[in-house]
């Protein structure tokens, strides 16, 4: 069998995350080597890197050390580790620049493989032939072609990692970036039998599809934002084992120690930032019930007799302001 394990979203940064009270270099530190012993554990022969494994995307805000760091943690690694891109590694998000960035660094220095466009891995043990392709994020509209262009050679499984967007649904993430629907998936690239989709940090689970196809779509590796889904979320890879071609991988998430979210979130800001939109939900909704019973009233007007606090109603002032005069 071969087996191969996934990870994504790292967003390692010389910066702690606003919301987080730890030391975030140590604690995502903590988790890679953790992911290096579940490889060995598991004796997985490659571990794939979804992407983003950096969060700033301005090469200068990422240290020396923090790259040196890095390379120290991956050389305990038990197996080669191979890389996407994603939207985060590169400054403005755009491949042109990958040249100047720290994940540059770290496939030059051989610490990761290359894993995108035509740069692909192929695993062969045991009679059973892998063969892995990588999409990288390429801009919030997603070039369809990279993924028709995906075709089956003699290896017995094709697996397709991809920094996009997708879930059940589809769609579109606030009218801004595209959501692959994995109904289309089997269409798209009808010879690939396993997706794995980096970008969403949202864990939406592993799941079988039409036509004995599978997707893992897991989130992030580590907890960055103070919102429900990332206190809640308790974070993972998948160990994925490929053996005859009739038999279905099998697909494995494997949860990876994290301390409670009361212990390394700020909390108090929590229930500040819950607060604060509470009291814009409740100005939007005052403001809406204004404007379906007025009579032509000024909009001035009925921001002022709104019953919300006075620094509400002072930036909605200034915002009706600002739109009234573009020069300010």
């Amino acid at each position: 069998m071969v087996s191969l394990l996934w990870r994504t979203d790292v967003h390692y940064s010389d910066q702690t995350p606003s919301s987080r009270t730890d030391d975030w270099t140590e604690t995502v530190a903590s988790k890679l080597v953790e992911v290096g012993e579940i490889a060995r554990k598991h004796g997985v022969l490659t571990v794939l890197d979804g992407g983003d494994f950096f969060n700033d995307k301005t090469p200068i805000r990422t240290s020396h050390r923090l790259v040196s760091r890095i390379a120290q943690v991956h050389a305990g690694y038990p197996c080669p580790v191979y890389g996407n891109i994603g939207n985060h590694d590169i400054r403005l998000a755009q491949l042109s620049n990958l040249d100047e960035s720290p994940l540059e660094s770290l496939f030059s220095a051989g610490v990761f493989r290359r894993l995108y466009d035509e740069h692909e891995l192929v695993v062969e043990h045991g009679g059973v032939k892998v063969r892995v392709v990588g999409v990288p994020y390429h801009g919030p509209r997603y070039d369809l072609d990279r993924f028709r262009r995906i075709r089956r050679g003699d290896e017995d499984w094709l697996v397709c990692v991809a920094h996009v967007l997708a879930s059940p649904q589809g769609g579109e993430m606030f009218k801004n970036e595209d959501i692959l629907r994995y109904g289309d998936l089997p269409d798209l690239a009808p010879d690939v039998s396993v997706w794995c989709f980096g970008h969403w940090h949202k864990d939406q689970g592993i799941q079988e599809i039409a036509g004995g196809r599978w997707v893992v779509n897991v989130g992030s590796l580590t907890r960055g934002a103070l919102t429900q889904d990332n206190v809640d979320r308790e974070p993972g890879v998948v160990v994925m084992g490929f053996g005859s071609r009739d038999v279905a991988p099998s697909l494995d998430f494997v949860k990876i120690r994290v301390r409670p979210a009361t212990d390394v979130f700020d909390m108090q800001k929590r229930v500040r930032e819950e607060a604060r939109a509470m009291t814009v939900d409740a100005f939007v909704e005052s403001i809406r019930r204004e404007l379906q019973g007025s009579t032509g009233r000024p909009f001035r007007e009925i921001v002022t007799a709104a019953e919300v606090p006075a620094k509400v109603k002072e930036r909605a002032l200034d915002y009706i302001e600002r739109a009234a005069d573009p020069a300010r």
